[in-house]
């Protein structure tokens, strides 16, 4: 009898979870910013000329998922997604990104990663960039009128000692030490108030350290029952791009490179503090990106002209072409996962909440992750009984795409065509426009696109409402 096929395997997936539940596992999400597919080695290897050792160790020990995708091609809604397991579309924010001060995106009422993981008993961390809106309650009344104290400083309209609002910590972490976005990186916010100002170049390896040093202190309360979950928004290799003194001109391929793989390094660090406190074996380890490389990995083709920043994909950051949203998305479990092992199921962002939900065996209301698939049965290498179909992406000026299963349609114009669909079987590269010779796929998926945004939901459940109206034409009224 074929395992995969048994209809015992979600009795014995109940057991395992039931297992964990005792001594749950230590939990590090590590999100890079603007990391295309293509610059990690092992996952283009004929082309990829930026050394990533660590992350290379990281997937050999682990899973590979080949089809992972954000839901925005951008910064702060990818991340909105990421943390609530809801379409970044269905907010106010509807093009580009936050500014410094804007008020939350995410509601209070919202339940993000955070609070789920801090209702089964764990300590819940956060350590970079935030970027999903907070406001400053400036000290008597001082002037938030700022000036750079030096050229390179990216300083927050507040100043130190100022108090954030609507950040982390009240958005389902217990702890924060990071910045709000990379435009005031300079200003660095602890829990709820900015504490110093420091040069953009000591900011991801004071973030490296503050991790490690916090792993070292919640290593024994983890093995004691008390596991840790610790968020990991890294501001790199997002401009500026400020490799420090060790790793400038190191990869002889110019900052961008360098600043890479120092991003590699920092992973590195934190994998050798878990494994230092003999936790490792304990702890899950995910890696991926808020969305693909900028413009700027272009300074590594002009070096190395056969790297490919987004791998075989076209587009990059801020694009609805797969380069633009298709991240690398990497899960390690000594012992549970697979080492050495790949995924090709179709997975978003948003899955993170659905699939640790199942994890707890925690029902989720039906207000909560509305668009979010568990692929918790891939984790133990297991076949995906409720596999995710189609997925919605959004781009930098607000332009929608849906695919389903291999079909993708773009609703923005390209040329004479004033849509793009693509048959990614056929042609990942998304060259050959077919918009007009199958009009019943363009028919069947844009009446898809329009049902998921009606609903308020891509998943089965009551009918929600969206916190806007929103206009899947956006040339269109």
């Amino acid at each position: 009898m074929s395992f995969r096929k048994s209809n015992i395997f979600p009795l014995l997936l109940g057991s395992i979870c039931s297992l964990y539940a005792n001594n749950k596992p230590n939990v590090v999400f590590i999100f890079a910013d603007d990391l295309g597919y293509g610059e990690i080695e092992v996952l283009d290897p004929k082309y990829a000329k930026i050394p990533t050792p660590h992350l290379n160790r990281l997937a050999n020990e682990g899973q590979t998922y080949t089809d992972a995708h954000t839901s925005s091609s951008v910064c702060t809604p990818s991340r909105y997604s990421l943390l609530t397991g809801r379409y970044n579309w269905r907010t106010r924010l509807q093009t580009f990104v936050l500014g410094e001060g804007d008020a939350p995106l995410i509601s209070p009422e919202r339940k993000t990663l955070g609070h789920l993981f801090r209702e089964q008993d764990y300590h819940t961390a956060i350590f970079g960039k935030w970027h999903l809106g907070l406001t400053y309650q400036v000290p008597n009344n001082g002037n938030t009128k700022r000036k750079k104290l030096l050229d390179g400083f990216l300083l927050s309209k507040a100043p130190v000692g100022a108090k954030v609002m609507g950040g982390p910590i009240s958005r389902g972490f217990d702890s924060y030490y990071g910045f709000n976005h990379a435009r005031s990186m300079s200003s660095v916010i602890e829990n709820d108030r900015i504490i110093e100002e420091i040069n953009p170049v000591e900011m991801l390896p004071n973030l490296t350290s503050a991790i490690s040093e916090y792993i070292d202190q919640k290593a024994e309360d983890s093995k004691n029952g008390k596991p840790f979950f610790i968020y990991f928004p890294q501001n790199s290799p997002h401009s500026p791009l400020v490799p420090s003194k060790t790793f400038k001109g190191s990869t002889k391929l110019g900052d961008y490179a360098d600043y890479v793989t120092q991003t590699d390094a920092s992973v590195g660090v934190v994998l050798d503090a878990l494994t230092r406190n003999r936790i490792r074996e304990n702890t899950l380890v995910i890696f991926s990106s808020d969305n693909g490389s900028f413009h700027l990995s272009s300074q590594t083709q002009k070096r190395a002209p056969t790297h490919r920043p987004s791998g075989p994909y076209r587009g990059k950051k801020g694009n609805l072409w797969e380069g633009g949203h298709r991240v690398p998305f990497i899960l390690s479990w000594p012992g549970v996962v697979k080492a050495g092992s790949k995924c090709d199921q179709l997975i978003c962002l948003t899955d993170m909440m659905r699939t640790f939900s199942d994890f707890f065996s925690v029902d989720l209301p039906d207000n909560v992750a509305e668009d979010s698939i568990s692929f918790l049965p891939s984790i133990y290498d297991h076949t995906i009984s409720k596999v995710r179909k189609n997925i919605i992406h959004h781009d930098i000026k607000g332009y929608f795409s849906i695919r389903d299963g291999n079909w993708k349609l773009l609703l923005k114009k390209l040329g004479n065509s004033s849509v793009q669909l693509y048959n990614l079987d056929k042609d990942i590269g998304e060259r050959t426009n077919m918009a007009g010779k199958r009009p019943d796929v363009l028919k069947k998926l844009t009446q898809l696109l329009k049902s998921q945004v009606e609903q308020g939901r891509s998943t089965p459940g009551l009918t929600q409402k969206n916190d806007v109206p929103v206009n899947i034409w956006k040339d269109r009224k």
